[in-house]
C-alpha cells in the first residue's frame, strides 16, 4: 500500500510541476525517441536470425554468443552516461513517518522503468525463441533467457551503486573510465579477447545448465551491495554536497582562485556539469577510430582532420562554456556583488576554461605514438583555442540570459540552450574553416596549420585587454543576466 502511494504521489508532483509544461517539448522529443529506439531494437531482433545467416551462415548460434557479451559490455558505459538515478524524488519522504525500507524498495523498483531493460530483451528473446529453442530444447532456452535477464539486471544495479560512489567520491569516476578504456584498448590490441570468453562460456550451458547461475549470483551481489550503500547514506545528496571535491583548493592563486576552486567544486557536486565535462573527456578516446599511420597521406580529408583534432582537444572547454555564467545561476547575485570584483571573475572563468582546455591537451599528446606530426597539429589548434577562442566564448556568453538548474542530468536536457550556445561552438568552426580555406590553397596544409596556431597565439599578448572588455560589458548586462536566471 506505501509503495503504491509513493508512485501516486512521484505522479502527481510530475503533472503539477510548474516546469512540467516548459518541459513538454523536451518530453515529447524523449518519448518520440524512446518510441524510434525500442522499435529499431524490435525489428532488428526479428531480423537477427537472417543478419547472422547472412554474415555467418551455419554459425549463426555461434555469433550469437559473441554478440551476447559484447553487448552487455558495451551496455555498461552506455547506462553509466544516461541512466537516471531516483534519488532526489523521495527526500520529502526522509522526515515522515516512512520505513526506510520501504523507500530504497522505491527507488529499486522505481529505476527499473528502464530503456535499458527493454531493448536486450525484445533484441534477443526473437533470436532464442527460433534458434536456441527449437534446436536445442526449453531446458537450453530457459537457461539462456536466466543468463540474458539476470546480466540485464546486473549491470543495471552495478551501475546504479558506481553512478552513487561515484556522487559521493570522485575517485570512482576516474577509475570507473580508467577500467572501462583499459578493457577496449586491451581488446582492440588483442591483449585479451571478450569474444573467445562468450564463445566459451554460453556454449556451456548446452550441457551445464546450472552454470545460468553465475549471473543470478552476479545480480545478486550488485544488487545488494547497491542496497547496502543505499542504507548506510540515504541522505545521499546532502553528504555528496558536504564530502565531494572539498579538498579543492586554488587560494594561492589570489581571489581569482578562490572564484576557481568554488567552480570546481560545484563542477563535481552537481549532475549536469559533472556528466558535460566526463562526456568531453570520454571524446579524447575518438582519437582511436580516426588517427593511424596513413592519416597525413594525400588521399586523407585533411580539413575533417583539422576539425576532429580540435574537437578532441578542445570539447571539454567548449561544452563547458556553452553555459559559463549559467552553471551558477543559483547564486549569480551574490556573485555579482561579491567582494572579488568583475574583473576577478572574468578571470577565474577565463583561467577554469583554459585548465579544462588544457588537461585534454596533454592527454592527446599521446596520440604522438601513433604518428609524430599529430603533436604539432594538437600544439596548433591549442594555442588557436586558449588565445582567442576561449576569451571570444567568454565574451559571447556574456549576453547569455538562461539560467539553468545544474541538479539536473545533461542527458536530453535542453533548459539554457540559445543562440549564445550555438554560437560559442560554430563560431570556432567557421574560422578555423576560414583560415584553413584561405592558407591551403596557396601554401599548403602545415602552412595553413602554422596559421592557426599564430591567430591563436598572438591574442595571448592582450589578456588583460580582453578581460577589461568582458568585464565592462558583464559590468552593463549583469541586470538582464539576474533577471533573466531568475526565470529558469
Amino acid at each position: 500500500m506505501m509503495l503504491f502511494s509513493l508512485i501516486v504521489n512521484e505522479t502527481k508532483k510530475i503533472v503539477r510541476s510548474r516546469h512540467s509544461g516548459a518541459s513538454l517539448f523536451g518530453q515529447i522529443f524523449v518519448g518520440f525517441l524512446i518510441v524510434y529506439l525500442l522499435s529499431s531494437a524490435i525489428v532488428l531482433g526479428a531480423m537477427l536470425n537472417a543478419i547472422l545467416y547472412k554474415f555467418t551462415p551455419g554459425k549463426e548460434f555461434d555469433t550469437f554468443c559473441v554478440i551476447l557479451l559484447y553487448y552487455f559490455l558495451i551496455d555498461i558505459p552506455l547506462r553509466y552516461w544516461f541512466q537516471e538515478l531516483p534519488t532526489l524524488s523521495v527526500k520529502p519522504y526522509l522526515i515522515q513517518n516512512v520505513k526506510k525500507s520501504q523507500l530504497i524498495n522505491f527507488l529499486n523498483l522505481r529505476s527499473l522503468l528502464s530503456l535499458f531493460n527493454l531493448i536486450p530483451l525484445v533484441l534477443f528473446i526473437p533470436f532464442m525463441v527460433g534458434s536456441v529453442l527449437e534446436k536445442f530444447g526449453a531446458s537450453v532456452f530457459i537457461a539462456f533467457l536466466v543468463c540474458l535477464f539476470f546480466l540485464m539486471l546486473a549491470n543495471h544495479f552495478m551501475i546504479i551503486y558506481l553512478k552513487r560512489k561515484s556522487i559521493i567520491n570522485t575517485k570512482w569516476l576516474f577509475g570507473f573510465v580508467l577500467v572501462i578504456a583499459s578493457i577496449f584498448l586491451c581488446t582492440a590490441n588483442n591483449i585479451f579477447s571478450i569474444s573467445a570468453i562468450s564463445v566459451y562460456f554460453f556454449p556451456q550451458l548446452l550441457n551445464n545448465s546450472w552454470l545460468a547461475l553465475i549471473p543470478v549470483l552476479f545480480f545478486l551481489w550488485a544488487f545488494l551491495i547497491n542496497r547496502s550503500l543505499l542504507r548506510a547514506n540515504f541522505y545521499l545528496d546532502i553528504d555528496a554536497n558536504s564530502k565531494a571535491s572539498s579538498n579543492l583548493s586554488l587560494k594561492w592563486t589570489d581571489s581569482f582562485g578562490e572564484l576557481i576552486s568554488n567552480e570546481l567544486k560545484l563542477i563535481f557536486r552537481n549532475k549536469r556539469p559533472r556528466n558535460t565535462i566526463l562526456m568531453s573527456f570520454i571524446f579524447l578516446l575518438y582519437g582511436f577510430m580516426i588517427y593511424d599511420k596513413e592519416l597525413f597521406d594525400e588521399r586523407s580529408p585533411r580539413l575533417i582532420i583539422i576539425l576532429m583534432a580540435y574537437m578532441i582537444t578542445g570539447l571539454s572547454s567548449l561544452n563547458y562554456m556553452q553555459f559559463l555564467f549559467s552553471w551558477q545561476t543559483a547564486h549569480i547575485e551574490q556573485l555579482m556583488i561579491s567582494k572579488h570584483g568583475l574583473t576577478n571573475y572574468v578571470k577565474s572563468k577565463l583561467s577554469l576554461v583554459r585548465i579544462l582546455n588544457t588537461f585534454p591537451f596533454i592527454i592527446s599528446l599521446f596520440y604522438g605514438i601513433i604518428d609524430w606530426r599529430i603533436l604539432p597539429l594538437h600544439i596548433a589548434l591549442f594555442a588557436f583555442n586558449i588565445g582567442l577562442i576561449l576569451p571570444l566564448g567568454v565574451l559571447i556568453n556574456v549576453y547569455n540570459t538562461k539560467g539553468i538548474d545544474i541538479s539536473k542530468s545533461a542527458n536530453f536536457n535542453y533548459q539554457g540552450v540559445g543562440l549564445n550556445s550555438f554560437l560559442t561552438t560554430l563560431i570556432p568552426l567557421l574560422l578555423l574553416m576560414g583560415i584553413y580555406g584561405i592558407v591551403m590553397p596557396f601554401f599548403g596544409f602545415w602552412s595553413a596549420v602554422v596559421a592557426i596556431g599564430i591567430v591563436g597565439f598572438i591574442p595571448l599578448f592582450l589578456q588583460n585587454w580582453w578581460i577589461n572588455q568582458i568585464a565592462e560589458r558583464l559590468k552593463k548586462q549583469k541586470y538582464s543576466i539576474i533577471a533573466g536566471f531568475r526565470e529558469k
